[in-house]
């Protein structure tokens, strides 16, 4: 594992990780929604901008997960009318 400096809103934090540049994209990915936050909500609690984020990623993650399941049903619902199909 490799040792790895990022700054998410100002803060450094000092990680180790066997895939340094993805943390960094992360970081960025972080702080970039972050602002965005920060500027639609002018806020500068970072408390609250958190809370805001993970708000949103909660948000995002049950949205995909319910489409992947619809995705998943549809898919073995295609299965089974290939599975009766006769050729």
């Amino acid at each position: 594992m490799k040792p790895i400096d990022i700054e998410i809103l100002g803060k450094k934090y000092h990680l180790r990780s066997d895939n340094p540049e993805k943390i960094r994209q992360y970081a960025e990915h972080i702080n970039k929604h972050l602002e965005e936050l920060n500027q639609k909500f002018n806020t500068v609690d970072q408390h609250k901008l958190f809370v805001l984020y993970l708000l949103q990623l909660t948000e995002k993650y049950f949205d995909e997960k319910e489409e992947n399941e619809k995705l998943s049903k549809q898919s073995e619902e295609m299965k089974a009318l290939l599975e009766n199909i006769e050729i």
